[in-house]
């Protein structure tokens, strides 16, 4: 009897040895809320579809301005997840010719200072942890890639070419070599990656940047 459960433990512990580290992730909401807004918020135009998933969240134009607490940060810590709207990086012009840059853009705090970030097969890894939640994989539209391939070129959904399918199938299984994230600075993304000027293009962001955390859609203004 004894040997039996010796042997079982013996197993057991090999299983849980061989399970991938991760980190999780089960608080931050995939969809906006709506928030009241009053005298310590403000409301902002936002067009960039870099944020946008399954239903144009973020978007202004389709869902309204955004709520943003430009002094949320005083009195909290950054955390993974946060939406952040912040001032856009200078990058060279020349190698993104082709970018419509913002002046002010809003993405999410995927890596925090001192943190390494890689990329595998399109999956998040920080400090060779799997990043175990929504934004910790690519995505297109919310769409994981066995479930966007299979909405393709059907009535109502995108066309998408040969050349398209390629590109697509490509992006689902990225790299991204190791990128250690300074003091001082955070790794941020948006939650369509192909979409997104982000962390990408212009390296780890300056926490000086930012100018607010986003709560969500901007509601009335309270009557009281």
């Amino acid at each position: 009897m004894k040997k039996s459960i010796a042997i079982m433990m013996f197993f057991i512990l090999i299983v849980i040895g061989c399970e991938e580290p991760t980190i999780t992730d089960l608080l931050t909401q995939e969809v906006p809320e709506t928030v009241e807004m009053n005298e310590n918020l403000i409301a902002v135009e936002h067009h960039n579809d870099g944020m946008a998933r399954s239903n144009l969240e973020y978007i202004s134009k389709d869902r309204g301005e955004i709520a943003v607490d430009p002094n949320y940060f005083q009195q909290n810590d950054i955390k993974r997840g946060d939406v952040i709207y912040y001032k856009t990086p200078t990058i060279e012009k020349s190698e993104y010719s082709h970018l419509n840059l913002p002046e002010y853009n809003i993405t999410r705090v995927i890596a925090l200072p001192n943190e390494e970030i890689e990329i595998k097969k399109g999956q998040v890894y920080i400090n060779d942890k799997r990043l175990d939640t929504f934004y910790g994989k690519a995505l297109s539209w919310g769409l994981e890639e066995e479930e966007y391939f299979k909405t393709l070129n059907k009535p109502g959904s995108g066309q998408c070419d040969e050349s398209c399918m390629k590109a697509m199938k490509d992006y689902f299984n990225m790299e991204m070599d190791k990128v250690n994230v300074p003091e001082g600075h955070l790794f941020v993304m948006g939650d369509t990656w192909w979409r997104s000027i982000d962390s990408q293009i212009y390296g780890p962001l300056p926490v000086d940047n930012i100018k607010g955390k986003v709560l969500g859609y901007a509601g009335h203004t309270s009557s009281n």
